[in-house]
């Protein structure tokens, strides 16, 4: 095989084995429509929204204020390690604060459940697009990541009174914390080494036999 062609092999090779974290969010952009997301939990104005979004394209957690229920975007997650700790990342925006004021817990990130298991609580009353973070450790192979605005009294450490501030959200995505390397290379990074091996060794016998032509011009290489 020629040389080059033995190169590019390697490289091809050294970027496939290269690890990857998987995002596990179907969706998270919304740059389309809402599909892989339930929308509910309110009075009907939960709905994909295809002129708003960072960039357009979100959905719109907005309902009537109800004391019972608050309008909600979840999706189930699957794939999870039990014991891997995996991070949250959402955009939030302001849609109306019917309220008139803020609570400080408006908007809030669930598990499985709600409004019993916030992971976040907070609130944006200004114009601009804010990135949210949380995290937890996954305790089964599966969880429902819950979305919601508008909270109320039934929120565990929420914000104590029925608010009335809905919100924008997009660029949703769940990806599991990077690992700090062992002191044993994972089977991904054996085969990186021995990859990039490859690819030093092949250089080095491409520029000896360069050398070596250079210096017997016209002598056939065994």
């Amino acid at each position: 095989m020629h040389r080059c062609s033995l190169l590019a092999t390697a490289a091809a090779l050294v970027l496939c084995a290269a690890p990857l974290h998987a995002q596990l969010v179907t969706n998270g952009t919304l740059d389309t429509d809402a599909s892989g997301w339930s929308l509910g939990g309110g009075c009907g104005d939960e709905a994909w929204d295809g002129a708003n979004g960072n960039p357009p394209g979100s959905i719109r957690l907005n309902a009537c204020g109800e004391p019972d229920s608050d309008p909600a975007a979840s999706q189930t997650i699957n794939g999870l390690v039990v014991g891997t700790t995996y991070i949250i990342n959402v955009d939030v925006h302001l849609h109306v604060n019917f309220s008139g004021g803020g609570t400080g817990r408006s908007f809030g990130i669930f598990l499985n459940n709600e409004p019993a298991t916030p992971l976040l609580l907070t609130e944006f009353l200004d114009g601009t697009w804010h990135t949210v973070t949380t995290s937890f450790v996954a305790a089964s192979s599966s969880a429902t990541l819950i979305f919601a605005g508008e909270l109320d009294a039934r929120t565990p450490g929420g914000p104590g009174i029925t608010t009335d501030v809905s919100y924008y959200i997009d660029n949703i995505s769940v990806a599991p914390v990077a690992t700090t390397p062992s002191s044993v290379p994972a089977l991904s990074e054996w085969a990186l080494a021995t990859l990039a091996v490859l690819v030093a060794a092949l250089a080095a016998l491409g520029l000896r036999r360069h050398r070596v032509q250079a210096r017997r011009p016209g002598q056939r290489l065994v």
